[in-house]
């Protein structure tokens, strides 16, 4: 059993403790028992028999608390004798430790009330063995000869006593002496071990079962918190451990053989912790980046896979090749967070088709959920067997980032992704990558995974280092980082504003590929690095502004593509095509991520302009191979279990994802939020204000400015309008879903074009529910005829059902 969460060091509990109104209940309950208890002044004998009618007169009752204070004080003494008097000073005392002062306290749990009635009953069996004991009050409480009330006497009573005819009263004494030392114990641990030092944490260890070491890490901090240590600034810079002094643990009994760790791990935890350069100002002060404190901290060591299970896994794999005749030795075991991977050397000769075969009976023999066979290992002549761990390991963001391969990182956009089966850490640099895909069953650990990744971006960039536009078509996702300073724009909810930011990104791709063009640098790492010259000033950019010393890194976070992709499939799909086939070099980049894993969302388009793809549990293997391109992803087991394709490599990783709880994510995005002002870019949405508010260049009020049609003095988009003329004019059927079939688009878009031609004046406008007329001829259609204005009859759809 894990020992329980503690509270800060501070008198004022962490907010998960909250406000708890059970506590002023307690108090309230004890003090009133207490009040009604009391020998003089409130409790008398003769109360109960004024209540019955037996006695007459102004004098009763005496007890302080009445009616209801005369019969609960009797029931106490008559059930329990004196026992209730230390039981409710004990239960006083500590319900005003918990109330006003708590700092040290343990949140209580079943063993805290439970070592309070157990107390109440040793007391009442200690004090049955001797029916003499405290002769002048239990006379005058009228309890005399059963100081223990009536449980202690029919437990303990010399001659009828239960437990006295079968242990005697020397046996009935160390049994009740054990019903109050180990309560108290227990009532120790939680309420004062912590504050009073840890003279009897052994004793405790023993009586409640709570430790199994010394203090923790944890409970050393918490006593004594560390200083917020400051972050460089650049993202080139090596990023020390965090000095911090964790003391050694002396565990009270021997732990399982731990695996080795790889030489390179063991020499850095070895390295001197080395001073941090101090974060440097923006413009509008000195932004500071978040430290680990915003993070919990957790004891991953309590779940880590025993030894005993390993060999007993090792020892069914081999028994089920044996049985089956196939000639292969099990020679090796890598333990991981979520699973172990067991290492198959086959002999010559033996095809892996028949190891993979025996996937079922190796499930039942194990007794598994799943596993997943990798024949063979990526690089390896071994065949490789995941079978999931019995105890699983939370990785918390906290132990990711105090690894020090995150900390030396040099990578541009480094995130985190969690640890693969080997317990290493896996980050990857997203400026390499350059986009990501993520995809997976509900529930899977998709969201979680996008949280780990935005919290990695806010623990080493600043508003002025790196912008971010992120979608949530789910309005739930991301509504948690509408404060943030990074965003270019608002949360975007509404899925006809994705095509904008789209178009947006495009347009800032194409301006940045200008001003690096001017420059004379070829990415924007170099142009953020160049050295510039005074003597020879920079050109200008396009719109005749000085070019900025540097540009920020731009990142795209899309969650749920198929609601995206259902509305606006065309348009989402182009410009996301075109910014994954041309933006690495100018530093933007995009995640998107969708809890539908089918062809329809992940097209061919997609997947091709993403490469590097994560892939959490899926149902079944058709959307596994839709995600990877292989089977796998099936057999996962959920809770951030996920399947990675690092970028150029052609074998896929098993990793477990990192844990970013909604509670660290808060107190990260506050204490960003509260340094950096919003600096949104009202660009982005200008043609959907321009909608919304009117034309004032002399255009029609309400004409149409939507995202692909331009207005008549040219531009790229115009083509889309004078398509649509021509087919017109050409096939004259001037409808919404003539124009959706012919020309391949959504029946937004097209309802847009014929908008766009009756503004034009090439088709007439709608008359309830008749058919729009043509007023052009089309060009040399009919010689020196000019035919007269037709309608289109030949379309069930038509305008009117807009």
């Amino acid at each position: 059993m894990t020992a329980p969460a503690l509270y800060n060091s501070s008198d004022t509990p962490p907010a998960a403790a909250g406000f708890r109104f059970s506590r002023y209940l307690a108090l309230l309950f004890f003090l009133l028992l207490f009040l009604a208890l009391w020998p003089v002044g409130s409790y008398h004998a003769a109360d109960l028999d004024f209540y019955a009618g037996g006695l007459q007169g102004s004098a009763y009752p005496h007890n302080l608390i009445g009616y209801v204070g005369a019969h609960v004080a009797s029931f106490m003494l008559l059930s329990f004798g004196l026992s209730a008097y230390p039981f409710t000073v004990l239960a006083l005392l500590c319900s005003l430790r918990r109330l006003l002062w708590r700092r040290g306290v343990r949140p209580a749990s079943w063993e805290y009330p439970t070592a309070f009635l157990l107390l109440l009953l040793g007391c009442a069996m200690l004090l049955g063995i001797w029916p003499g004991a405290g002769a002048a009050l239990t006379e005058r409480l009228n309890i005399a000869t059963i100081p223990g009330g009536v449980l202690g006497q029919r437990l303990c009573a010399p001659g009828s006593g239960w437990l006295h005819l079968l242990m005697n009263s020397t046996g009935s004494a160390i049994v009740a002496s054990s019903l109050i030392v180990i309560p108290l114990g227990i009532i120790w641990f939680f309420d004062w071990q912590l504050l009073c030092g840890n003279p009897l944490a052994r004793m405790t260890a023993g009586l409640t079962g709570k430790f199994h070491k010394e203090p923790t890490v944890e409970e050393m901090l918490q006593a004594h918190p560390p200083k917020a240590a400051s972050r460089p600034t650049e993202v080139d810079l090596p990023m020390p451990p965090s000095p911090v002094q964790e003391p050694a643990a002396a565990p009270s009994r021997p732990l399982p053989p731990r695996h080795p760790e790889p030489a390179a791990a063991a020499a850095a935890a070895a390295r001197p912790p080395v001073p941090r350069p101090a974060p440097a100002p923006v413009a509008d002060g000195d932004y500071v980046l978040p430290s680990l404190d915003l993070l919990d901290q957790r004891d991953e060591s309590q779940n880590s896979v025993k030894a005993k299970e390993i060999e007993r896994n090792k020892a069914i794999l081999q028994n089920t090749l044996d049985n089956f005749g196939i000639e292969a030795t099990v020679v090796n075991a890598v333990p991981g967070p979520q699973v172990t991977l067991f290492e198959i050397s086959p002999a010559p000769g033996v095809k892996l088709s028949r190891i993979s075969s025996l996937e079922t009976n190796m499930r039942m023999d194990l007794q598994a959920a799943s596993l997943r066979i990798l024949t063979p290992i990526p690089g390896k002549n071994l065949v490789g067997i995941e079978v999931p761990n019995l105890s699983r390991v939370t990785v918390t963001v906290r132990n990711l980032m105090q690894d020090p391969q995150w900390e030396m990182s040099r990578m541009q956009i480094p995130l985190l992704l969690g640890k693969n089966i080997s317990g290493k850490t896996v980050i990857l640099d997203l400026s390499r990558a350059p986009h990501l895909l993520i995809a997976g069953a509900t529930g899977s650990g998709k969201s979680v995974c996008m949280n780990l990744l935005i919290t990695s971006m806010l623990f080493r960039f600043r508003p002025d280092q790196l912008r971010m536009i992120m979608v949530d078509p789910k309005v739930v996702e991301f509504q948690a980082y509408h404060q943030l300073p990074h965003l270019i724009v608002p949360v975007i909810t509404e899925v006809n504003k994705v095509a904008l930011a789209l178009r947006w990104a495009i347009n800032e791709m194409e301006r940045r590929y200008r001003v690096l063009a001017k420059v004379g640098v070829r990415d924007l790492t170099s142009f953020n690095a160049r050295q510039r010259n005074p003597a020879h000033p920079e050109p200008l950019d396009d719109l005749g502004n000085v070019i900025p010393d540097t540009m920020p890194f731009i990142v795209l976070i899309i969650d749920e593509l198929a609601d995206i992709m259902a509305s606006a499939k065309a348009e989402v799909e182009q410009g996301l095509a075109k910014i994954a086939a041309k933006s690495r070099a100018v530093g933007i980049h995009t995640i998107i991520a969708t809890q539908r894993p089918d062809v329809r969302v992940i097209t061919g388009t997609i997947k091709a302009n993403y490469p590097v793809r994560i892939a959490f549990q899926t149902s079944s293997h058709i959307d596994a191979r839709t995600i990877m391109d292989t089977k796998g992803a099936e057999s996962l087991l959920g809770q951030g279990d996920m399947l990675f394709k690092p970028p150029g490599a052609p074998s896929i990783e098993r990793l477990q994802g990192g844990m970013a709880s909604d509670a660290e994510r808060d107190r990260v995005v506050e204490f960003v939020s509260a340094q950096a002002p919003q600096d949104f870019d009202e660009s982005v949405f200008r043609s959907a204000d321009d909608e919304d508010n009117g034309a004032t260049d002399g255009t029609i009020p309400g004409a149409s400015k939507l995202p692909g049609v331009a207005d008549d003095d040219g531009g790229e988009d115009d083509s889309l309008v004078r398509q649509a003329q021509e087919i017109v004019l050409r096939d004259r059927r001037p409808t919404i879903s003539y124009l959706q079939r012919t020309m391949g688009i959504g029946y937004n878009k097209a309802a847009t074009l014929i908008e766009e031609l009756e503004r034009r004046g090439v088709v007439g406008p709608q008359i309830g529910s008749g058919k729009r007329e043509i007023l052009m001829v089309a060009p040399n259609a009919f010689g020196d005829k000019k035919p007269k204005p037709t309608h289109d009859d030949d379309d069930d759809e038509d305008d009117a059902t807009r």
